[in-house]
């Protein structure tokens, strides 16, 4: 049976003991990492502050209510309302609108030879029925950006406002309570993942795009491309060994590089070298996962 306890130590010992060792390699990896992060935030879709201020009202209005104070809950389910009609206006075809975005990074420092180690041991307790330990070695196995934004369904929800606003002329308060509850409860929040191996390959391919276009490189722009190449066939093996693509979409990315490397060899240049790795990584992320807010 597999010493679990040891496996985690060995591959939590082997992170620091392959850790980068130049300086160099380090910054660049750190500035990609900040630049790829970045990106996926600005990409995520912007709060709309009419229907942020409709939550809030709604906030205000279940306070009200628990207060006695039935005149102010309907004053702020009027206003609620108010901001979702303006939403509405302005946006006659949509169905959600975002009140709220989250982003959370999560990046392992593991190799990939190290990743695969990982997820082999993990199979073996898997095969021993050991499940949550297995899930303890699977959980770190990420590399990405999480973004989670909440929207409210603009079907549904301003209807609800109505009914509860009704219910409390009626002096049905403990209902438009409800209604209020069950309103929130149907926020829905909506996952996208962007993976950030390829969130860091795409900025480093437009530096060594930029690069590969110039005739007359000097030994300096020559080894700072090599290194470009270098820590693009990393982040490459990364996205592999962590799953985020194919098998097949990964040999693709990495034929592309071996005819980067031969067109770039002995200071070859020329324009275009990158524009079919460039359309490949367009895209890549596991796309929208909903769930209905609790």
């Amino acid at each position: 049976m597999l010493n679990w306890k040891n496996t985690v130590l060995a591959l939590s010992m082997a992170g620091f003991a392959m850790a980068p060792a130049l300086a160099e390699e380090t910054t660049t990896k750190s500035a990609a990492n900040q630049a790829a992060e970045t990106t996926a935030r600005d990409g995520a879709t912007q709060v709309m502050e009419d229907a942020l201020q409709a939550l809030k009202e709604t906030d205000a209005a279940i306070k009200a209510l628990a207060d006695k104070k039935n005149d102010e809950a309907i004053a702020a389910i009027e206003r609620a309302v108010g901001k979702l009609e303006v939403t509405l206006t302005h946006n006659p075809d949509l169905a959600l609108v975002p009140v709220d975005v989250k982003t959370t990074v999560l990046d392992t420092a593991l190799t990939p030879e190290q990743i695969n180690t990982t997820k082999r041991a993990a199979l073996r307790l898997m095969k021993d029925h050991q499940l949550q330990k297995a899930r303890m070695l699977i959980t770190p196995l990420a590399s990405e950006v999480d973004i989670d934004v909440t929207y409210i369904p603009l079907g549904t929800y301003p209807l609800a406002l109505k009914s509860a606003a009704a219910l409390i002329k009626d002096d049905k308060v403990k209902d438009a309570e409800a209604v209020l509850g069950n309103a929130l409860a149907t926020l829905v929040v909506l996952q996208e993942v962007q993976p950030l191996p390829m969130l860091r390959a795409a900025v480093l391919i437009a530096e060594a795009a930029k690069l590969s276009e110039k005739a007359d490189r000097t030994d300096k722009e020559n080894a700072r491309l090599a290194k470009l190449l270098d820590a693009l066939d990393a982040e490459i093996a990364i996205g592999k060994a962590l799953e985020y693509d194919t098998a097949e979409a990964f040999e693709a990315f990495e034929d592309q590089m071996k005819d980067i490397r031969k067109k770039t060899k002995n200071g070859g240049s020329g324009e275009g070298f990158f524009t079919r790795l460039k359309e490949m990584f367009t895209g890549l992320s596991s796309g929208p996962q909903g769930s209905a807010q609790k």
